[in-house]
């Protein structure tokens, strides 16, 4: 599985889920919760994939078999009350090989671009913005029926 999770991070996050339990409870928390989630993997799996296109050596030695290791299960898992989507390479077919292309070795420089595109600050902020959007929205839905 992926080892990387994506938490809500919105701007004003107790607000839209304080509106969400006025409107419907632990369902709408959810329904929210979920939708913003979901919302952030979008964003950030392009750019792993982005940035796997710009491999060491320029990918001569690659299978493709990193890439297509990319987690792309959109599914939210939920523990009680917390939910998480994972985010990164599923490292049961990648094994240690997203590791070294995320950080480098000692022969080899890392993948640029691809530790941003999952911890960078830029990163951060669009995934709290596009969350806030996916939770208005889903504020949104709910009052208009």
């Amino acid at each position: 599985m992926a080892r990387n999770k994506i938490g809500l991070v919105a701007n004003g996050l107790e607000e839209y889920m304080n509106k969400l339990e006025e409107l419907g409870g632990a369902d709408a928390m959810k329904k929210g919760a979920e939708a913003a989630l979901k919302t952030s993997k979008e964003y950030v799996n392009p750019l792993i994939e982005q940035a796997m296109n710009k491999l060491p050596a320029g990918g001569k030695y690659s299978t493709g078999d990193t890439k297509k290791s990319i987690d792309d299960d959109m599914d939210v898992t939920w523990s009680g009350l917390t939910g998480e989507v994972k985010v990164g390479f599923d490292f049961s077919k990648s094994g240690l090989k997203s590791i070294f292309l995320m950080y480098g070795t000692p022969r080899m420089k890392p993948v640029t671009g691809l530790k941003a595109a999952i911890y960078g600050t830029k990163t951060k902020k669009a995934i709290a913005e596009l969350q806030g959007e996916a939770l208005a929205n889903v504020i949104k839905d709910i009052m208009e029926g």
